[in-house]
């Protein structure tokens, strides 16, 4: 009978290493280049001189003082969104290479986590927003996206620098 319940045990065990699923980050070479989170607006934002020009042309008629002060505003939190989703992206090309390193973990999943995570944090402050006023219904949404953007890079940052252990951490408190 201790023979039986013994053979009956490995082979439960060979049928459940058989079974199961492939190690986490055999997966990891099909990471995306570049990240996609899926907002509105992803990767298109023009910060052009002449774009906000246009903008705040078909928007507001102020005067012409306020007016050339409401192109440079508007253009400048374009570029803030432009320059913290290009800072993303390059976080996340470093944490992709590596996770390109790692068999230990399921840096697809984690990548596809955190797309998520910086999309619900567009949608969690777009529903905290009254949506803006004159210029500001452009100047608001290029906020939020650059300010979501710069939580998922500390996340990715961080992430990154814990993941890479043979390079010297940094001491706790310093």
């Amino acid at each position: 009978m201790t023979r039986l319940l013994i053979t009956v045990a490995l082979l439960a065990s060979a049928a459940a290493f058989a079974l199961a699923p492939a190690h986490a980050g055999d997966d990891n070479a099909s990471m995306p280049k570049s990240l996609v989170i899926g907002y509105e607006e992803e990767g298109k934002v023009d910060a052009s001189q002449d774009a906000c020009s246009v903008f705040v042309k078909e928007v507001v008629e102020w005067e012409k003082a306020e007016m050339e002060q409401a192109v440079r505003d508007v253009c400048a939190v374009r570029q803030k969104h432009l320059d913290a989703y290009a800072a993303f992206q390059a976080a996340y090309g470093k944490f992709r290479s590596t996770m390109q390193e790692q068999t230990r973990f399921d840096g697809t999943q984690a990548a596809k986590s955190l797309a998520g995570l910086v999309k619900s944090c567009v949608e969690m402050k777009w529903a905290l927003s009254t949506g803006g006023h004159n210029i500001g219904i452009d100047m608001v949404p290029n906020t939020i996206d650059a300010e979501c953007l710069d939580v998922g890079r500390d996340i990715l940052v961080k992430e990154t620098d814990r993941l890479n252990i043979d390079e010297p951490q940094p001491k706790a408190g310093k």
